[in-house]
């Protein structure tokens, strides 16, 4: 029997808990976790009805945490207002995403603040576990951790989403301490068959599974995979087993350990493996590509990557790299005929894949005080959008731009808090919807009328949703929804992000 050979293997050493790169301010938000309001358990809810609810206490001090503090994110305390727990549990699940970078931000920023929990808050019903899943979707997998390890795990549910990204981290010793202090976290036999091996009982932890597929309590895929990684030598090196439907991360991260294949996207969630130092360079920038475009990682380690290494090619993604790294020759050398090639062809690169808001975030800065020359002219336009995506409205590279164009024009406007006012110059239906937003015309739709709603009654973080989703159908080429969505953005509290999200929509092409 293939299992029984498995109780005869030696203590081997356990992976190695080297941690994933971690964002600086993830680390200062664990040694300094911030200081919660809560609001008290019980609340009359006026606008979805007139149930009183009440939460135990330790669950909704949970559900407040978040890494982001109000003054951060401009979103209020009580960022939820009178909805119920199961009601912003769908909203957020019913997000719809869009590849405007702001808007992922935003909705990142949502998952990510710190604020009172909804009403009806429990262990059943917990929004936390709703953020931490919808974050590990995207691929925020450090700040899901760091958002678990602020609120404690105090039960299962929380405790399995903690394994899930232990695992696929690769850093197991603190889940697997915490469950062997408090065994009732988790009855799952994966889980306890990892972390028994990884304990170096390997013994315990082939009875374990022995026993657990002689009674039927393992899918057959599952068990396969733990023999394997119980005893590879079972095993052909170049024998392989089907990739499971679903791919769960105990899946991935076992196959990924014994060296087995992917499947092919690779879903968001495993992308943060490949941005290790140690994996090839055309993989570590695949993968900050497609993370920097939900927002789940920021843009630096996007460009670390395309600096990681000489382009072993030409074309496609390495040719970005190769841009990147003219750009900064370039700019290192004062070389302006260069930087004005490098800069064209960095624009058109980034521009192709969507990525250009991710080019103006790195360079602007650079860019904006860079002097200005006669070699410099023929960029002035793409330097210009480069600055007006970042929210940097006045430059002197505005006077050798030739001709602005109307969306160049009304991006700067906005970029500048100039005061739009009186009607629409523009027949562009996009420009119209961003002028009468910013003019402050209520839209005229009966309908709307509950959106503003939402604000009126303190339900922010449903408004900004509800925006979130016109805008997100705005692109698709509904300008009435970039009209709405603009504008209860504002309402909502968050018109720097709908300045934001207004130029992006002016200055880029969404791929």
């Amino acid at each position: 029997m293939r299992v029984l050979s498995i109780l005869l293997l030696s203590a081997q050493a356990a992976f190695a808990e080297a941690p994933l790169s971690a964002i600086e301010w993830l680390s200062e938000s664990l040694s300094q976790p911030p200081n919660f309001v809560i609001v008290p358990p019980s609340r009359q809810n006026s606008v979805f009805g007139n149930n009183i609810t009440s939460s135990s206490l330790d669950l909704v001090s949970r559900d407040a945490a978040g890494l982001l503090p109000p003054s951060v994110t401009g979103l209020p305390v009580r960022l939820w207002g009178e909805m119920q727990a199961d009601q912003v549990i769908l909203a957020l699940q019913d997000h719809k995403t869009s590849g405007v970078p702001e808007l992922r931000i935003l909705f990142r920023n949502l998952l990510l603040a710190q604020a009172d929990p909804p009403l009806g808050v429990d262990a059943r019903i917990s929004p936390l576990l709703t953020r931490i899943e919808l974050l590990m979707e995207i691929g925020a997998l450090d700040e899901a951790e760091t958002l678990i390890e602020l609120a404690g795990v105090t039960e299962p549910k929380i405790f399995a989403k903690w394994f899930d990204l232990a695992i696929m981290a690769n850093r197991t010793r603190a889940v697997c301490a915490a469950l062997a202090k408090l065994p009732e976290l988790s009855d799952d036999i994966t889980t306890r068959v990892v972390c028994l091996a990884r304990g170096g009982d390997w013994n315990a932890a082939a009875i374990t599974l022995s026993l657990s597929a002689s009674i039927g309590d393992l899918e057959p895929l599952r068990e396969e995979l733990l023999i394997r990684f119980l005893d590879p030598e079972l095993f052909n090196h170049d024998q392989e087993t089907a990739i499971p439907t679903p791919l769960t991360p105990i899946d991935f991260a076992l196959r990924e350990a014994l060296g087995l294949p992917r499947p092919s996207p690779l879903p968001l969630m495993y992308l943060g493996v490949d941005l290790k130092l140690n994996v090839p360079q055309r993989r570590r920038m695949e993968a900050a590509e497609q993370l920097v475009k939900t927002a789940a990682i920021p843009t630096s380690l996007l460009f670390a990557a395309y600096r990681g290494g000489r382009p072993a090619s030409s074309g496609g993604i390495w040719e970005r790299s190769n841009v990147v790294q003219q750009l900064d020759r370039a700019l290192i050398e004062n070389d302006d005929v260069a930087l004005a090639d490098a800069i064209t062809q960095a624009y058109q690169e980034m521009a192709n894949v969507g990525l250009l808001s991710a080019l103006a975030a790195e360079y602007s800065d650079a860019l904006a005080h860079y002097p200005k020359s006669q070699a410099l002219n023929k960029v002035s336009a793409m330097v210009q959008t480069l600055l007006l995506l970042q929210g940097i409205p006045v430059s002197a590279w505005v006077e050798t731009v030739e001709a602005d164009t109307d969306k160049m024009e009304m991006a700067r406007v906005l970029a500048s808090r100039i005061p739009v006012l009186g009607l629409s110059p523009y027949d562009d239906p996009m420009l119209n919807a961003i002028f009468a937003a910013f003019s402050d015309q209520i839209p005229p739709l009966s309908e709307f009328s509950y959106n503003l709603e939402l604000i009126d009654n303190g339900n922010i973080g449903a408004a900004i949703l509800v925006s979130l989703g016109l805008l997100a159908n705005g692109v698709d080429g509904a300008s009435a929804n970039i009209y709405e969505g603009l504008f209860l953005l504002r309402k909502a509290g968050q018109d720097d992000a709908a300045r934001r999200v207004a130029i992006q929509l002016l200055l880029t092409e969404m791929p």
